[in-house]
């Protein structure tokens, strides 16, 4: 009798999981122009945190779903340029400014993303800047 019972409820949670494991028809997990704003660790835009760690295919599934490349996080009010030039991430920059960020935005205290590079020695950041 014991035997049984642990047997059905085995096979119960089993049918149970993978009916609740069966989501439809191939259905797309994120949409296009979902707005994912929402600040975390340090205030940061998982934008910025994605442009910190350097991550660009992450930086460019956020672009691809409409996360505000402007948007200004942290304490000191960065953009995520602002980021990528304080670290020296040419190529995250070069995929933001493709994407329409503002090279000539100011953070909270009036710092440019040129005046975040030359500050840290990103010396590839600051060729880049000068050159647009």
């Amino acid at each position: 009798m014991k035997k049984s019972i642990i047997a059905f409820g085995i096979v119960f949670s089993l049918v149970a999981t993978s009916l609740s494991a069966s989501n439809g028809p191939d259905k797309p997990v994120l949409k296009k122009n979902l707005k994912i704003e929402k600040t975390t660790i340090k205030d940061l835009s998982p934008l910025s945190i994605a442009v910190v760690k350097g991550n660009f295919d992450t930086t460019k599934k956020f672009l691809e779903f409409g996360s505000d490349i402007n948007q200004k996080s942290g304490t000191m009010g960065m953009t995520p340029l602002m980021y990528a030039a304080r670290y020296n991430k040419v190529e995250l920059m070069k995929l933001l400014v493709a994407n329409g960020a503002n090279v000539k935005a100011k953070s909270k205290i009036g710092v440019t993303a040129l005046k975040y590079a030359k500050a840290a020695n990103a010396h590839a950041a600051v060729k880049y800047l000068k050159s647009l």
